[in-house]
């Protein structure tokens, strides 16, 4: 995550030296917020995909209920 600052004032807009904030697994396309006072960054991470757990089907659960 990049950041720079910005001066609108004026006739032009001028831009700052650009500096990282920190680094992130954000992909192009990907989606962040941050809070209103600039401090805090939210952000969707790519994470690593495991095996899927294996489903369990329970018969007969109703049975359970009554003890």
């Amino acid at each position: 995550m990049m950041a720079a600052n910005v001066d609108g004032h004026g006739r032009t807009l001028e831009v700052g030296a650009v500096r990282q904030l920190f680094e992130s697994s954000l992909i192009l396309g990907g989606h962040y917020t941050v809070t209103a006072d600039g401090q805090r960054f939210l952000v969707n991470k790519a994470v690593e995909q495991k095996a899927p757990l294996p489903i369990s089907p329970v018969l007969n659960w109703t049975a359970g209920l009554k003890r």
